[in-house]
């Protein structure tokens, strides 16, 4: 073997060092997980509020009712009230997560 050092050529290439992590701050009592300092977090919405069953006689034949909300339907007579005499507003077709999307025109007419 000889003493004199390999040139940089002749010698095999580092292995490259695995870089260390940067410290984890102390977590702050009362402070939300993720949140960047000096940021309001977003407040989470409230689930919308779940239907009531309510109960009432038919006004045709005197059945007796349960329904969501004040809306009723008879299976005996086939009474119904209006559904604007319920006791909430009804939900929008936009809110509903189940919709199917909206139809496009293939021709882009309108």
């Amino acid at each position: 073997m000889s003493d004199i050092p390999a040139s940089e050529a002749e010698r095999p290439p580092e292995p490259e060092r695995p870089r260390e992590a940067a410290p984890v701050p102390a977590a702050v009592p009362g402070a939300v997980p993720g949140a960047v300092r000096g940021t309001v977090p977003k407040p989470t919405p409230m689930p919308p509020p779940t239907p009531d069953i309510t109960y009432t006689q038919c006004k045709r034949c005197g059945t007796e009712l349960a329904g969501l909300d004040g809306r009723y339907s008879c299976g005996v007579c086939g009474w119904s009230n209006h559904w604007s005499e319920g006791h909430r507003p009804l939900p929008r077709a936009e809110d509903d997560p189940d919709a199917p999307p909206t139809p496009v025109n293939p021709l882009g007419e309108q």
